[in-house]
């Protein structure tokens, strides 16, 4: 048997739903069962990177799953079917579609942005289809009672206070924020802007950008403006809350930009990415800048370093930056499906138990009242002064909504 704690807890489940069942319905039969499990994840786009990486890792957890199945004596066993969403909403309602017309799927893990999960929230509220969606976390995709299970990455109402609480800290009293224009982007400064100035600050100059831009120079030279006209009037800073490709575009600009150049840079949690500081021109701009990013803490356990591995023997490289969370939504999902079988009213009803008593590769998820991950705890990272790496420089407890700074 393998070392993880959802294989045994899938042992148990099954069979106490088994020996329950035995009174009321026909032994199970003797031949395979085949359960499919979608995927629906950006692999082209500005976030092509994460999406490609997070479906290696659902595949890694299937793989593993199957083995502990036929290991067990168990004749059901789990399949794949995948479709990119290209990062839209409107692509991630298409590719959910498709998955689950082709395939038969009942559950999907994906889609990735809060953009592209609300794209296909209609379609699996009115077809019985669960989505569970490992790194959504726009606020407007709180809510109550639909398909949408968001198991991983908390809410952003908590990096909203952990960012406006850093602000204030640190005593900047305007902020000029790039904006991605989508519910994520949008629900996250909204909030920000309400706390800051809660909390003490002025002004919040936002400039919004559409998704997947060919270049953000236009965005760059108003964020230069505001930030010139702003810096006059007290201590400014940048904010990207933007994705990782739309963020390198930026300092396409950026670099060469003397006021750009002359403030803090703030940064969201998708940020804290090796690949933004692989051009050693970004890299030195930014150690410049002292890029600070709330990113969610991930704690080690026993079964950390076994998913590392194994997932850098079967595909010759490290996992990327929150891989780890579709692994973990993957084998969340499969353990409701053994329990519930493959039908998605029962797994929407029995997903929240399921993922309630999980402990993953990082932390225990654990669902509010809007099925979203209801543990916020986020390391707060800076780029060193040498621009080779993120590291630790504090943290922020949801539960006590408590910043710690460490400079």
């Amino acid at each position: 048997m393998k070392r993880t704690s959802w294989t045994l807890l899938a042992i148990l489940l099954l069979s106490l739903v088994l020996s329950a069942c035995t009174t009321v319905q026909a032994p199970a039969a003797a031949g395979p069962q085949t359960y499919t499990l979608g995927i629906a994840l950006p692999y082209t786009g500005a976030l092509g990177s994460f999406g490609t990486d997070f479906r290696k890792g659902v595949e890694l957890a299937v793989e593993e799953m199957n083995g502990q199945l036929e290991a067990a004596g168990s004749n059901v066993r789990f399949q794949t079917a995948s479709a990119d969403t290209e990062g839209t909403p409107d692509g991630a309602l298409k590719a959910v579609q498709t998955v689950v017309q082709t395939s038969g799927a009942k559950v999907v893990i994906g889609p990735l942005t809060t953009s592209e999960v609300l794209g296909a929230k209609q379609f699996a509220d009115e077809n019985d289809v669960v989505i569970v969606a490992p790194a959504s976390s726009g606020i407007p995709g709180a809510i109550a009672g639909d398909n949408i299970f968001r198991v991983m990455y908390p809410p952003d109402t908590y990096a909203a206070r952990a960012f406006a609480e850093i602000a204030g800290r640190r005593g900047y009293q305007n902020i000029v924020a790039l904006v991605v224009d989508d519910p994520f982007g949008n629900g996250l400064i909204d909030l920000f802007t309400t706390l800051f100035q809660e909390k003490g600050g002025s002004e919040v100059a936002v400039v919004k950008y559409a998704p997947e831009p060919a270049d953000l120079s236009g965005e760059a030279s108003k964020l230069s403006a505001e930030v010139e006209r702003l810096s006059a009037a007290g201590s400014t800073a940048v904010f990207a809350v933007a994705f990782l490709g739309d963020a390198q575009k930026l300092l396409q600009q950026a670099v060469t930009d003397p006021n750009l150049g002359a403030v803090d840079w703030l940064g969201i949690e998708n940020l804290v990415n090796p690949d933004i500081l692989a051009d050693s021109a970004h890299a030195e701009f930014l150690a410049n800048v002292g890029l600070t990013s709330v990113s969610f803490g991930d704690a080690q356990n026993p079964n950390t370093q076994p998913f590392i591995d194994a997932f850098t023997a079967k595909n010759g490289a490290a996992p990327g930056p929150f891989t780890n969370y579709a692994y973990d939504a993957a084998n969340i999902a499969m353990i409701s499906m053994l329990s519930a079988g493959n039908d998605g009213k029962a797994v929407k009803s029995m997903l929240p138990f399921i993922s309630n008593h999980y402990i993953g590769t990082a932390f225990q998820a654990y669902l509010d009242g809007n099925g979203d991950q209801a543990i916020a705890y986020y390391t707060i990272f800076a780029v060193n002064s040498e621009g080779t790496e993120f590291v630790p420089i504090g943290d922020y407890d949801g539960q006590t909504d408590a910043v710690t700074l460490d400079e």
